[in-house]
């Protein structure tokens, strides 16, 4: 089995060593087709020192794709999905920690026995997470208490319930995610519905990753003031607009 992480980067030297460096001590050393480990990271324009520190890092399991400009955090994580090549696919942000035991939970979580993936295996997985501010202090003990997932395809269609961060998901869920459909409003709630609408999601209650809150985070969830919070008349045109793609898709 292989285990691809997509991550996308953008203007994260502060955070991102920190981050690869516990993302890469818990999966295979080798990368070859049929087994190992990647991680694809896609960046989106970054102007600081994000690449050159990745540079830095020197590890052949990470593969930094081509710079095309500044797509914002869902279409450069999809730049990320469509070069991945595991069967197992974790999504990772760039300022976080990953937890020890994060793969191996999330794996057994998924169905897989060691050797394949039991008969009706979930097709992702979606893990709590212990709250961290930008210096590594324990703002809350669960993500889940301000943002428990919920599960079902229309509690997430109304308000999503996935933090990407925190997913795991088979290979076969691409099949029916890719390509993303034009304006998305976010990748994780798109990836976690089509899950749902298959009947394929799990709950882990452990937390796996600590979820970092600063200034810079690329989603409001816990930035308060720090973020510009969407308008209802924005809020009602991305419920409509995923309305649309989730009923055109098929699969």
């Amino acid at each position: 089995m292989k285990i691809s992480v997509c991550m996308a980067t953008y203007n994260g030297e502060r955070f991102v060593r920190e981050q690869l460096e516990s993302i890469l001590s818990q999966l295979p050393q080798s990368d070859d087709e049929k087994g190992g480990a990647e991680v694809v990271v896609a960046d989106d324009g970054s102007t600081d020192r994000t690449l050159n520190i990745i540079q830095e890092i020197a590890d052949p399991r990470v593969k930094v794709l081509p710079q095309v400009g500044h797509l914002g955090p869902v279409y450069n994580f999809e730049r990320a999905l469509v070069a991945s090549h595991g069967d197992v696919i974790f999504l990772a942000d760039q300022d976080d920690l990953w937890l020890p035991g994060k793969v191996s939970k999330m794996i057994e979580a998924l169905g897989f026995d060691g050797a394949t993936f039991s008969a009706n295996a979930p097709l992702l997985a979606v893990h709590d997470a212990v709250v961290i501010n930008d210096e590594g202090s324990v703002m809350g003990e669960s993500m889940w208490v301000a943002r428990p997932y919920k599960s079902g395809v229309f509690a997430n269609w109304l308000k999503n319930s996935f933090t990407g961060c925190c997913v795991a998901f088979r290979k076969e869920l691409l099949s029916l995610a890719l390509p993303f459909p034009k304006n998305l409003p976010m990748h994780d709630q798109w990836l976690g519905i089509l899950a749902e609408r298959k009947s394929g999601v799990v709950a882990v209650p452990e937390k796996l990753i600590s979820y970092r809150v600063h200034k810079n985070n690329a989603t409001n969830l816990f930035a308060g003031d720090n973020k510009k919070v969407a308008s209802s008349c924005q809020r009602i045109r991305w419920r409509v607009n995923l309305l649309k793609a989730i009923l055109q898709r098929q699969g």
